[in-house]
């Protein structure tokens, strides 16, 4: 019965998979912001023929044209939310340049206690005990992975990079609805990805007094084509399949890729994991599945 939504769900989570292997691929070598300044122009360029080919399947859907008649207060708050989002991406590129994949990776699942508070903050949401406990679990695994920093009063970059990532991604995710509802999905991916990218020439110019980074190597280029990709393909297979099955099969499906992200970090970057990794990898696990609830 949710067979559509569970292919779509794995090939999303694949998408996203590959994704990942790329960045952490490429940011070693790289100042952040100009992996994603190249990796941007290729989201745009996909995000651009999404709508087009959407528009062609489906009349109903938005059009490019839809985009001038959504009034100016509406443009002004989605671009305040997008380049908001954008810091997000960009701790999350400094998390996997400093930090591990198998940790820093699974880490970001931790947004959705981000995404609750900003959701009971805006939209007054009933509080359950599901997510209280996820927020207690995950400072449980955070005080016994981070013990030895934390009576220094001070964590490790990896772990503050992908708490400022997970921060950043969580509260935009819970504003993203607004800025959907008014213009489309598809449009409003578009107007994201024209926000990363004017924020990273907004980098480019307090840094470094320019609007263009060096130019990459062909290889280079290639591996942020494919993280263009990526991008594109998980997110338009993600969101369709929320919407044909329920939470609990996005769930476990999500914590299965989250083993796998952790295997290959192991196997494939010769990762080291202590005892106390895998205490906060379990934590980070049980908090992702309990927000949901």
């Amino acid at each position: 019965m949710y067979i559509i939504g569970i292919l779509l769900k794995i090939v999303s989570s694949i998408f996203y998979l590959f994704s990942g292997l790329f960045w952490k691929k490429i940011i070693p070598k790289h100042i952040n912001y100009h992996v994603i300044y190249y990796r941007t122009l290729f989201s745009i360029l996909f995000s651009t023929i999404t709508i087009l080919v959407f528009t062609f399947l489906d009349p109903s859907s938005n059009t490019l044209s839809d985009m001038v008649k959504v009034d100016i207060y509406s443009w002004v708050v989605t671009i305040g939310i997008c380049c908001f989002s954008f810091y997000g991406l960009f701790f999350f590129t400094n998390a996997l340049k400093n930090g591990r994949y198998s940790i820093v990776t699974p880490f970001v699942s931790s947004a959705a206690i981000f995404s609750f508070i900003t959701s009971y903050i805006i939209y007054d949401e009933n509080v359950t005990i599901f997510p209280i406990l996820a927020f207690l679990i995950l400072m449980i695994g955070l005080v016994i992975h981070q013990y030895e920093n934390i009576a220094t009063l001070k964590l490790s970059k990896e772990i503050v990079l992908a708490i400022l990532s997970a921060f950043f991604w969580g509260v935009s995710f819970v504003l993203y609805p607004f800025s959907i509802n008014k213009f489309g999905i598809y449009n409003f991916s578009l107007i994201l990805e024209l926000c990363v990218f004017g924020s990273c020439i907004y980098l480019l110019l307090l840094k470094e007094k320019k609007i263009f980074p060096i130019i990459f190597s062909k290889s280079d280029l290639a591996i942020c084509f494919l993280i263009g990709l990526c991008v594109a393909g998980g997110n338009v297979s993600a969101n369709y399949s929320l919407d044909n099955m329920p939470i609990y099969l996005n769930i476990i499906i999500s914590v299965l890729f989250e083993a796998i992200m952790i295997i290959i970090g192991i196997n494939l970057f010769k990762e080291r994991l202590k005892v106390k990794d895998w205490i906060l990898i379990t934590a980070i696990t049980i908090c992702s599945v309990l927000t949901f609830y």
